[in-house]
């Protein structure tokens, strides 16, 4: 998988004509993630700055698409590959979560005041933490398991196991699934309780954005302004929640670090505070994406 991107991608971008078919969508929009994947493998492996980050979101959104156009593809395959995925996904995540969380408990640190001392012992842990997860990414991606995946994402980027419903019109597919992901989304919304309802409505957020995305660039370049402008609402509700769940699970981490000692209660204020400041955009985000998705109806 560290080897240089295969042709897949140059040969979706060389058909130009319009997808007719669920088929023809899915060979683009796979053949065109999965290039993707392989030309991010070599920087996620160096650990270069963001490049876990930027690996793992094409991973989902390959997963992502495959879910939402399950009803296209064959069942047992895709539930394969899906899995398959999430397990490479979850090791370049918590590389990721940590890299992420270094960062941000810094600038908390930052704001928050605290010394150098005090911040190192705060950083340094997750530092560690973070060498150790990228490692085992990197391990992961380089075993049998990775290997297997890797050949599996090339055959699929060439032809994907395609359902009986692959023969559907293109526009009638994209446009049901859509419509499906953003009523998902909505339901999702609807159900809001606790941090783990939550939880729920950024993925779903997450797998509409994801959808819009795929189908609306190139190559594949169906539905248009609408559905794009939907995907980004779809985006701001994701970061909305993301942000608030970071800041979150920063301020639990600090608590357990801190183990009774008053000096961290600054930054635990900081994180909380970002916390409320995301979830103060909520109610907007609901709001764009609800009115985004009345086109639909």
């Amino acid at each position: 998988m560290e080897r240089a991107a295969r042709d897949t991608g140059q040969i979706a971008a060389e058909r130009t004509a319009r997808p007719e078919t669920a088929g023809e969508v899915l060979t683009l929009a796979v053949g065109d993630l999965v290039r993707e994947i392989q030309e991010r493998v070599p920087a996620a492996l160096a650990d270069e700055p963001d490049a876990a980050h930027r690996l793992r979101t094409s991973v989902r959104s390959l997963r992502n698409v495959l879910a939402a156009f399950r009803r296209y593809l064959d069942k047992d395959a895709t539930a394969e590959l899906r899995s398959r995925l999430k397990e490479w996904g979850d090791a370049l995540g918590r590389a990721r979560d940590l890299e992420v969380r270094a960062a941000q408990a810094g600038a908390a640190a930052d704001t928050a005041g605290l010394d150098a001392t005090t911040r190192s012992a705060l950083l340094e842990p997750l530092r560690t933490d973070h060498e150790r997860a990228h490692a085992e990414a990197v391990r992961w991606t380089r075993s049998g398991r990775g290997r297997d995946l890797a050949r599996s994402l090339e055959a699929w980027a060439v032809e994907p196991r395609l359902g009986v419903r692959a023969s559907r019109r293109a526009k009638e597919a994209v446009r049901r699934t859509v419509r499906h992901q953003a009523e998902r989304t909505l339901d999702a919304a609807s159900e809001l309780a606790d941090l783990e309802s939550t939880h729920e409505l950024r993925k779903a957020a997450r797998r509409l954005r994801h959808t819009c995305d795929a189908i609306t660039r190139a190559p594949v370049g169906l539905l248009g302004r609408r559905t794009k402008r939907l995907g980004s609402a779809g985006h701001r509700l994701q970061s909305v929640l993301g942000d608030h769940r970071d800041a979150l699970l920063l301020a639990e981490h600090v608590r357990t670090h801190a183990a009774g000692s008053a000096e961290y209660d600054a930054v635990v204020g900081v994180c909380q505070e970002r916390a409320l400041t995301a979830l103060a955009d909520l109610p907007a985000a609901l709001g764009e994406l609800e009115a985004r998705a009345r086109w639909l109806c």
